[in-house]
């Protein structure tokens, strides 16, 4: 946090210091968004909610998260087929609701513990090879689809399911980094418009969405060269790496 502490003494009214604030973090973000196709909420929603309120950082975040997602989706067409989504979504769909309504009847903290050892576990298996990518059946994408829906219900994380699935698949990078990025899209969609028809979406969310696209569009621009640089074997060990790093949270915030 010292960079805070350093924009502060540079005497910055509130309003500056906010705005240059949350250009930081969306930039970061969006870098690594651009980079690996996933992680734009985890790293921003926590920074956010220090320096703007909880229910502006969520729509914020959706509204960024989903313009990368398109843009990024341009970049990488040729290398998704949507019909390879299908199950993924379907199983989503029927998860969303029953992770909502598990939400009401489980400890979260206690959910999101087991699940962080869970992905903690997996990673080690890959890690050490004894799991290994295989051409997983297009149908284990109602299963893998199912337990993101109802993470993504009760607790707003829906992603390591997702991020496993494909990295089974056995897909080169850019497949990989298209289907996660076109699943995606389609749930921040979602997202996005349950945002603006409840309200939460407002005013003040809209004019910090569009002063902070600047730093969107160059984090992701820059994210995205990098991506292009790496081999497809980095780009799994990065992805390995989100797994673990998403985990830590999961069990310690």
């Amino acid at each position: 946090m010292n960079f805070i502490l350093l924009i502060k003494m540079l005497d910055l009214d509130t309003l500056e210091y906010d705005i240059l604030y949350i250009a930081l973090i969306i930039f970061l973000a969006s870098f690594i968004q651009g980079f690996t196709g996933f992680g734009f909420a985890i790293i921003s929603i926590p920074l956010l909610s220090l320096i703007i309120n909880i229910k502006e950082a969520i729509p914020l975040a959706a509204l960024a998260g989903l313009i990368i997602n398109i843009f990024l989706l341009a970049q990488l067409n040729k290398h998704i087929k949507f019909s390879e989504l299908k199950s993924l979504l379907i199983g989503s769909f029927i998860g969303i609701p029953i992770g909502a309504y598990f939400l009401t009847e489980a400890d979260p903290k206690l959910i999101k513990i087991i699940l962080g050892l869970i992905i903690l576990v997996f990673v080690f298996f890959s890690l050490t090879k004894i799991i290994k990518r295989t051409e997983l059946n297009l149908k284990w994408g109602y299963l893998f689809g199912t337990i993101s829906g109802v993470l993504g219900g009760a607790f707003n994380t829906n992603g390591p399911p997702i991020l496993i699935y494909f990295y089974l698949k056995g897909w080169d990078k850019f497949k990989q980094k298209a289907s996660i990025t076109g699943f995606f899209v389609v749930t921040s969609i979602i997202i996005v418009s349950t945002h603006a028809l409840t309200g939460i979406t407002t005013a003040a969310v809209l004019s910090k969405f569009l002063v902070s696209l600047p730093a969107v569009f160059i984090g992701m621009f820059i994210g995205s060269r990098f991506f292009i640089k790496i081999s497809t074997d980095t780009f799994n060990r990065v992805i390995l790496y989100g797994l673990i790093l998403i985990a830590i949270f999961m069990i310690f915030r």
